[in-house]
C-alpha cells in the first residue's frame, strides 16, 4: 500500500477511536433551558423548540398513602412519566414532594409540625429542621423512591424546606401586618435551643437581662438550624449514591445585614423586615453554612420578579468586590433579587448557580420577559434557567408563549 494511503488509513482510525468532529454533532450548549411542572404530553414538542430540561414532581402522599406502605402502581406511573421525558431527549429534574407531606404524618407524629412562639402550628410542611422522627420518615421515603424509581435516573433533585420547597422557614400564619413568627417552639427545637423558653421581645431570661449578644447567639442557632436541614437532605441523597445535581432553591432577596442589625437591637420585634427575619431568609448568613459545594447548585428562583432599580437588573463585574455581610448595604438595595442572591452565593464559594423565573403570580409577565430573564441569566453567569410554568407557554400569558421562549433559546443557545 502506498505510504500516503497508509497515513490516511491511520488518520481515519484515529478519528473513529476518538469520536472525531462529525458535522451532525450539535454545538455544545452554553445554557440549558427548562420548564416547571412540565406536561409530559408536550415533551417532544418542547424538545423541538430547544427546551432540554423537564420538571417531574412526585406526590409523597400518593407514593406512601400509609406509613411504610408504598404504592407500586403510582411508582410505575412516575416511571412512565420519567421515561416519556427521557425518550423525548429531556433531562429530568425531580421534586420529591417533601414540602407536601402525606395526610397521615401529622396524625402519626403530632410533633412533626412547626410551632411558633405563640404556640400556633404550621401544618403546611413537615418539620425537617428540628424533628428527628420526620427526618426518619423522609429517609425511609427517599430509600423507597430510589428502590422503585431510581434516584440515578434524575439529572437533578430539588432541595428545600418550606411549603414552596425553598430555603426558608414557613410563611407567617398571620396577615401581612401581623407580628413575625419564629418557628422554633416545638419540643424538638426547644431541646436544642441555647435558651429554651426565651421568646422574641423578652428582655430577661431566668431573672437576668437578656442581652443583644444573647439574641444574636439565639438567632445564629435559628438560622444555622435552617441550613442544617438543607445539609441533612444533601447528605441523605449522597448516602444513597446519588451523584447528580442537588439544587437548593433560594426565594427572593430575603433581608439584608442592616435589617438583621436592627432586629437584634429590638430583640427580634417590630422592625420593617422582621417577618423575613422570622423566616430565616438572611441568605448572607445561611448560604455560607451550606456544605457540599461540589454537588450543590444554588438556584435563585427570582428571575424577572420585578425587583431592582432599574427593574430586573442583571449582574456586573464589580459585584464580586461587594462585601455582602457589610452592615452598610444601601448600595445593594437597588439590585434585583437575582443579582443579590448570585453575589451572596459567589461570596459563599459557590461557582455553579442557576435560575428560575419567579412566575406571573409574583410579578406579571410582559412582552419581552423571556429576553429579560436571559439577560439576567447571562450577566450573572448562570448555567441555565427553568421557566415558571410550563402551562404559561400555552395559556396566552403575555410574553410567555412557547414561541417567545423558543426564540430566546434560538438566539442564545
Amino acid at each position: 500500500m502506498p505510504a500516503a494511503l497508509v497515513v490516511l488509513a491511520v488518520l481515519l482510525l484515529l478519528v473513529g477511536a476518538f469520536g472525531g468532529l462529525r458535522r451532525e454533532d450539535p454545538p455544545p450548549e452554553r445554557y440549558w433551558y427548562g420548564t416547571l411542572q412540565t406536561d409530559q404530553d408536550r415533551a417532544h414538542t418542547e424538545y423541538e423548540h430547544g427546551i432540554r430540561v423537564a420538571h417531574l414532581q412526585i406526590d409523597w402522599g400518593r407514593f406512601e398513602p400509609e406509613q411504610g406502605v408504598y404504592d407500586e402502581e403510582y411508582a410505575r406511573e412516575v416511571r412512565d412519566r420519567l421515561d416519556a421525558f427521557r425518550d423525548a431527549g429531556l433531562r429530568v429534574e425531580a421534586g420529591l414532594g417533601l414540602n407536601h407531606p402525606p395526610s397521615w404524618l401529622p396524625d402519626a407524629f403530632p410533633e412533626s409540625v412547626y410551632v411558633n412562639q405563640f404556640g400556633e402550628r404550621s401544618t403546611a410542611t413537615p418539620n425537617i429542621v428540628f424533628s428527628e422522627p420526620v427526618r426518619e420518615q423522609i429517609a425511609d421515603y427517599a430509600r423507597a423512591v430510589d428502590r422503585l424509581i431510581g434516584l440515578g435516573n434524575f439529572w437533578a433533585v430539588r432541595v428545600g424546606v418550606n411549603a414552596s420547597g425553598e430555603f426558608a422557614y414557613p410563611t407567617p400564619l398571620s396577615e401581612s401586618e401581623g407580628p413575625a413568627e419564629f418557628w422554633a417552639y416545638d419540643s424538638h427545637a426547644q431541646a436544642g435551643s441555647p435558651f429554651p423558653g426565651w421568646r422574641p421581645g423578652e428582655r430577661t431570661y431566668h431573672g437576668r437581662p437578656f442581652t443583644r449578644e444573647d439574641v444574636s447567639r439565639w438567632y445564629e442557632w435559628y438560622a444555622g438550624a435552617l441550613a442544617g436541614a438543607v445539609n441533612w437532605q444533601v447528605d441523605l441523597y449522597t448516602s444513597l449514591g446519588y451523584r447528580g445535581q442537588l439544587k437548593v432553591l433560594v426565594p427572593g432577596s430575603g433581608f439584608y445585614p442592616s435589617d438583621l442589625r436592627a432586629a437584634l437591637d429590638t430583640r427580634l420585634v417590630g422592625t420593617p423586615s422582621i417577618r423575613l427575619v422570622g423566616r430565616g431568609a438572611g441568605f448572607f448568613l445561611t448560604l455560607g453554612l451550606v456544605e457540599h459545594r461540589d454537588t450543590v447548585r444554588i438556584v435563585t428562583t427570582a428571575l424577572v420578579d420585578g425587583t431592582g432599580a432599574p427593574r430586573d437588573n442583571g449582574c456586573v463585574p464589580g459585584d464580586a468586590r461587594v462585601d455582602v455581610t457589610a452592615p452598610d448595604d444601601a448600595a445593594v438595595r437597588d439590585w434585583s433579587s437575582a443579582r443579590w442572591v448570585v453575589a451572596v452565593a459567589r461570596s459563599a464559594g459557590f461557582t455553579r448557580i442557576a435560575g428560575e423565573s419567579a412566575g406571573p403570580q409574583v410579578a406579571p409577565y410582559y412582552e419581552g420577559v423571556t429576553e429579560t430573564a436571559y439577560r439576567q441569566m447571562a450577566s450573572c453567569g448562570l448555567e441555565g434557567m427553568m421557566w415558571a410554568f410550563d402551562r404559561q407557554l400555552y395559556d396566552g400569558t403575555p410574553g410567555s408563549s412557547l414561541a417567545d421562549y423558543a426564540e430566546t433559546i434560538r438566539r442564545h443557545p
